[in-house]
Order: C-alpha cells, then structure tokens, then sequence
C-alpha cells in the first residue's frame, strides 16, 4: 500500500502538502475515485470537505436549496449569453511576429532583465572565489539587442532541437553543421550569457514572514506577463481551468508529481486558457502550501470568495471574467453543485467531471458504480439550474453542467454510432485547452531538457508560452501554421539585431529557360494544378523539366521564381 501511495505523492524530498489526483487531463472523463487507495481517499475527502465549507459560508440561504429529482421537466437552466468581444485587445492588422512579440515583452521587462543580467554578471566578477582565469572574468556588458539576439538563438534551437547545445556551433562532423550560429554570437558568449541571465536584484528578495519567497527569483517575469496575457486578448466563450508541469527531475521543494500529464514530475501550475486555442490567459504557479500564490489578490474583492484551497484558484483566475457569460470547462479536482451555483450567480455557466463525495450531490447517484450500472446506461439527477450525469462507458462517469439537460449525442467510431450523454460529448471538445497549449508547446522545446538552474528554464517555458499567445494572436488576422510563424519570428528577430548580412532570396536566373515538348500526349500543367485547376498541355520548360501551359503558366511560374 505504501508504494500504491507513494506513486499518487509529491516527489521525494518536496513538500506533500497537496495530492494530484486524476483525472486532471482525461477528456474521456473517467471518475476513477473509486479505484483510489483508501488512505488517499480520506486525503481527498478532507480537501473537498474543506472546500465545501468555504463555500457554504459565503452561501445564501436559497443557494444552498438543492431539490433534486429524476423528473426532466425540473431543469430550467439556460446557457448564459456571451456578451464579451472576444480577440485581440489592439489592432493586428500589419502587424509582424516580432511586433506582435514585442507588446507581450515590451522595452520594460527587456531593460529589466538586461539590468538585473550585468548587475549579476558584476556580482560574479568581483566574487573572490571565482578563479582569475574564468571567462566570466572578461564579461562585459549586454545591451538589448545582444539579448534579443540571445532569444532568437533560443527560438532557432527550438525549431531543430539537438541534444547537445554546442553542436549547434561545433558538431561532430563537418557535414552535420547547418545554420550559422558564430556568426549571430560566439559560443562562449552565448554560454556566459546563459549563466548570467538573471531577473532580479538578490539583496532586494523579499521575506514573508520570514520565510524567503520561493519564485522571487522569476517573480517579475511571472508578475510582468500575467498582466500583458490578460490584457492583450480577450478568450471566446469556452474557458478551461487546468493544471500544467513544467518537467523538472532535480532537487526542488516545490516539485510535483501529476500521473496524467506528460511529464509526469516538475514545476506546477494552474492556468486558465482559452479551449479552442490554448491560448494562456491566466495563470498560478504553485511554490508550496505555505508560499502565496504567485497572482494579484484584488483586495477588493470583499467577501464574496472564499478561501478554500480548490475553489480559491478557480475564483482567482477567473474573477476578471466573471458577469460576461464565459463557459468555464474544469475536472473533478474543482468541481462542485456549490461553485457552479456560485459561478452561475456571476454570470459564468460551468460544465466538467465531478467526484461523487462531494457535498450536495443526491444519495439516488452517490452508489453508482461499475458493479451496478450497465455499460451504456445513464443516471441522472437535476435541479431547476444544474444537472448531474452519470454514465457508464469503460468506467463511471460522472459530470456536472448548469447548461445541459438530458440530452443524448452520438460520435461514429471506426464504423460504430455510440450514444453519449450531450454533456460528456461538449466536454470532450472543450476541456483541452491546457493540453492543447502543452501539445505545441513540446513540439518547439525552447526551455531544454537539461538545464542546471529551474527558474531559467521555468522563464525559457515562459518565452516560449508567450511565443504561442503571440501566433494565437497573430493568426485572428494572418492564418499561418505555428511553424512558419516561429521561422519568421526568429528570422526577423536576427535580422533586426544581429550584425550577420541580411538575408537575400536567391534570384533564378531567367536565361536558358525555353519551352520543350514533353513527349507525352497529355501531361496535367504543375503551375495550374497549384491553382486548383486540371488542365493539361503538350509543353514543359526544358531547364526545370516542369509541365508548363504556352504562354501564361510559362510566363507567370518563371516571374514568381525571380
């Protein structure tokens, strides 16, 4: 039972202060509690209860009225009308990459961390146990555009990942060596650079308490784009709250172990993003549970949130949405019949999964299990504002919504029409905003695997989170894949602050290019097939062997090579 434990805790060494429990990212919303060790179990159950309670203080008498019953006719509740302008919160339109990249970090937090870098970097120099002969001896100082050249190296490393980050600059074999990196900046000072980067003054860490905080030395890239995030874009109606994992297997109080997500062991966070892009619109990162959430407080918020360890986050990166008819979309580690009803009173209709032990769920739905329930077969309870659903697939699924009745779906599956609940099909759909945004993100590694100091590589995670939030934005004008958008960012970037030649296409020559039969009755012409067009023709250019029609296609496919 110990080892069953030990593989739902924190990882060894690191606070077991809150347990992980899934499932956090399942979009096939499996309600697994059942199969959970009893000791984790009561872990749980105490979480809930004290969530629970939280909630019920700042409660009404009739919020706390839940008459349930199996009568469809009782459920009233209606999706609530969005009213927000979803979208860019600036026009976009002309605008770069690099520009749009450039409202997210702006000339502020580029002077600060150049500042905080030299300062660092002089700090480490005049430190006597550093030897005479270290490199870090011949420093001198960085200015903006050296760093931004620094970054646009980090985005090109992204885009060919190689395992070792002096390869980049020194491969084994000659024939292995692309791009030209010591050209942009030398490795040596692409590696002081590195090791200097820093974010804030040391003497200046604050103490709460007298317990030093455990992200000051990030909490101002941390504070700077929380705010740039959320004021920049506006998120369409569908909101997912989640958590993220920053993989990070060194020694680290604060790490923690989630089973369901990529990385399974790192740094924590709880973020709020839109669905259907994974943009990053909010964000909490975890620190410990005697740390203070790294986000504003809103002091005025009064009395009317509560403080309970789950519903607390949810309230705290959702607040600035609430009134405006989002559709939050969370798992069973938030949800509750309380905070919909407390969600629904602002305006904010709620759907997920939903752990049966929570407080208010009718008895009628409490003993559903996989021993008494067909495969296929549905339960449901309802009040006049909200629904509970459970449903047996696989496993038992049980999920809440306070916009969705007894409504059946259907989804073909590898020539099979399965009937779902309507409520677990939108679910599906609309709660992979997190992982959404995780799944690119991996695909363009700008933080590394191996990195010696976690803050440095929690702020490459965070450049390249901003670099997404940048091509979500970019593309509400400019359709254009995540690639190409990273290829152009960093090619603008170097060209805009490196000393390297520009860039120049390379011009074909239009000499030696006459048209030549191709030999075939009927060849289909490449330059009209591109236009969506089937049109044959007898002619070709003889130099570049390509099916051309006499005299446009010709004319036209050679001009665009020029």
């Amino acid at each position: 039972m110990a080892e069953e434990l030990l593989r739902w805790e924190t990882n060894p060494g690191s606070d077991i202060d809150e347990v992980d429990v899934g499932p956090s990212t399942i979009h096939a919303a499996v309600n697994d509690f059942e199969d959970i060790p009893p000791q984790l179990r009561n872990v749980l159950n105490e979480m809930d209860s004290r969530d629970d309670i939280a909630l019920r203080e700042l409660a009404n008498d009739d919020m706390l009225d839940f008459n349930w019953s199996s009568d469809p006719s009782v459920f009233i509740g209606q999706r609530e009308v969005f009213v927000g302008q979803p979208g860019p919160t600036f026009p976009v339109q002309n605008f770069t990459p690099l520009e749009i990249l450039q409202k997210i970090w702006d000339s502020d937090i580029i002077t600060l961390i150049v500042a905080e870098t030299n300062r660092y970097a002089e700090d480490l120099k005049n430190d006597p146990r550093i030897k005479s002969h270290a490199s870090i001896k011949k420093w001198t100082p960085i200015s903006d555009r050296e760093l931004w050249s620094f970054l646009g190296i980090c985005m090109l490393q992204s885009l060919i990942p190689l395992p070792v980050e002096a390869e980049y600059w020194k491969p084994r074999f000659t024939y292995l060596k692309f791009g030209v990196f010591e050209d942009i900046m030398s490795f040596n000072r692409f590696k002081s650079i590195k090791r200097c980067l820093h974010f804030v003054d040391n003497l200046a860490l604050s103490f709460d308490n007298g317990t030093p905080n455990r992200l000051a030395k990030i909490q101002p890239i941390l504070d700077h784009l929380s705010s740039k995030f959320s004021s920049l874009y506006l998120p369409e109606q569908e909101i997912a709250i989640d958590e993220s994992l920053l993989l990070w297997k060194g020694r680290l109080s604060f790490a923690q172990l989630i089973n369901t997500k990529a990385a399974r062991v790192g740094i924590k966070s709880y973020e709020l993003c839109e669905s259907k892009s994974g943009y990053l619109w909010s964000m909490i990162m975890y620190a410990g549970k005697n740390q203070a959430m790294a986000v504003d407080t809103h002091d005025d918020r009064g009395d009317t949130e509560p403080e309970g360890a789950t519903s607390k986050i949810v309230f705290k990166l959702v607040r600035p949405l609430l009134g405006q008819g989002y559709t939050l979309v969370m798992d069973n580690f938030y949800n509750s019949p309380l905070l919909s009803r407390a969600l629904k009173s602002q305006k904010t209709d709620t759907m997920g999964t939903l752990r049966l032990n929570r407080e208010f769920v009718p008895d009628s739905l409490r003993s559903k299990n996989k021993t008494n329930m067909r495969t296929g077969e549905v339960a449901f309870s309802q009040t006049k504002d909200m629904t509970i659903a459970v449903w047996k697939d696989a496993n038992v699924v049980s999920l809440i919504s306070t916009f969705h009745g007894v409504e059946v779906g259907g989804k073909e599956k590898y020539g099979y029409y399965r009937y779902k609940p309507k409520v677990v099909l939108d679910y599906n759909l609309a709660m992979g905003g997190v992982d959404k945004k995780d799944q690119l993100l991996q695909a363009f590694p700008v933080e590394r695997i191996r990195n010696q100091v976690w803050y440095k590589k929690l702020f490459r995670r965070l450049l390249n989170v901003s670099i997404h939030n940048a091509h979500v934005i970019f593309t509400t004008s400019t359709k254009i894949s995540a690639r190409e958008f990273r290829y152009r960012l960093a090619d603008e970037i170097l060209q805009k602050y490196t000393t390297i030649p520009p860039r120049t296409a390379v011009v074909p020559s239009a000499a030696h290019h006459f048209p030549a039969k191709t030999g075939k009755r009927k060849s289909r012409c490449q330059w009209c097939s591109l236009k969506k067009k089937d049109v044959c023709t007898v002619y070709k250019c003889e130099t570049c062997n390509m099916n051309l029609c006499i005299p446009n296609c010709f004319k036209e496919y050679h001009i665009s090579r020029m």
